[in-house]
């Protein structure tokens, strides 16, 4: 089979997963305890009274653009229109999507201000992770039943196993006697020094623009501060899981002839491992990497509420126990949407890399 004819053939699987994934979204958000209809209007009656900045209209307007008084099968048309249109992505004020737990606030808004806060944490954790873990699961699978081997293996094991939100807090028992900030992304410096108003655990990606705009090397050795403990935790817990899997992969591809033979012919262990072994081993690594990548938007739940990072982790956290709905949804459709991108970006590589795969 041609490569045009294998992307091809992806492309359809993917939109098809794709289309089910969207319409099982549909479903959840309808079968759910609290009816939508009934949500929507007992937000808005609750703002009204309490003169907070939702409004009726605001609410009728989402209610019409979802269609939540209309039958169950218009109700589902009109969602997946909705959908294909990116709507809910909005980020003006007329935005026909909006949050009920921050008051009328469009959800495209919302995930424009903590997206970028939350690449800023799980970007250099993951790449980190995967560097590390992969780098030490080559070496120990080329050293197998050293003490080498069999201490990193009880390592990752001892920090894989681990609850990540004890992880955290263990980590931050130990260094909070150190001074060493431990919670929020930034400090509420900024805001004694009345650069800012409002609190650190407040603070939206533009204030954070406007502080590096202010003293970049202040700002940023600030947040690398704030930054470091949730790092440590992620990339501890994460590392295990690419180590355990690439040290299984290459002990499989050092069995093979090839490597024998390169061997027998005199090149080198650095050689033998790095050019020969480790290469090939990166094939059953490309759908972690990518899928590992893709889920940064959905960040990290757990790790951001412990260090109060007010990134996505912490957005759908809120949204579950607040039953935002109109967040919740948005939401799992851009995981989604980036899962099925990621896979289908994996599989084509898969192609590129190895034509067995494309019949």
């Amino acid at each position: 089979m041609a490569l045009r004819d294998y992307v091809a053939r992806r492309l359809i699987t993917s939109f098809i997963t794709f289309l089910l994934v969207v319409i099982a979204n549909f479903f959840i958000f309808r079968i759910m305890p609290r009816d939508p209809a009934a949500l929507f209007y007992s937000y808005a009656q609750a703002a009204t009274a309490a003169g907070t900045g939702l409004t009726m209209e605001q609410v009728n307007r989402m209610a019409e653009f979802m269609g939540i008084n209309k039958p169950l099968h218009e109700q589902f048309f009109i969602y997946l229109k909705n959908c294909f249109t990116f709507q809910a992505f909005r980020i003006d004020n007329e935005a026909p999507v909006i949050s009920f737990r921050y008051q009328g606030e469009p959800v495209g808004r919302l995930i424009a201000e903590r997206l970028p806060l939350t690449v800023l944490l799980l970007l250099p954790a993951i790449a980190i992770s995967i560097w590390v873990g992969m780098r030490l699961g080559a070496e120990a699978a080329w050293r197998r039943g050293t003490k080498f081997d069999i201490t990193l293996v009880i390592i990752s094991l001892f920090f894989y196993s681990m609850p990540i939100f004890w992880l955290g807090i263990m980590l931050q028992v130990i260094v909070n006697p150190t001074g060493w900030p431990i919670v929020h992304y930034i400090s509420n410096d900024w805001v004694t020094k009345g650069i800012l108003s409002g609190t650190g655990a407040e603070l939206p990606i533009t204030q954070l623009l406007t502080i590096f705009s202010y003293d970049p090397l202040g700002a940023f050795v600030d947040v690398l501060s704030h930054m470091l403990l949730p790092v440590l935790t992620l990339v501890l817990y994460m590392y295990g899981g690419y180590f355990l899997l690439m040290r299984n992969t290459m002990l499989d591809i050092l069995t093979q002839d090839y490597i024998t033979t390169a061997k027998a012919i005199g090149h080198d262990d650095g050689t033998v491992l790095h050019y020969h072994a480790r290469k090939n081993a990166m094939l059953p690594m490309i759908t972690i990497v990518v899928l590992a990548f893709a889920g940064i938007f959905s960040g990290a739940v757990l790790t951001e509420t412990i260090f109060s990072w007010p990134g996505m982790g912490g957005l759908i956290y809120e949204a579950i126990q607040q039953g935002d709905y109109p967040v919740l949804e948005t939401c799992f459709f851009m995981m989604a949407l980036l899962v099925v991108i990621a896979n289908l970006i994996a599989d084509i590589i898969y192609g590129f890399l190895d034509p067995r795969i494309r019949y």
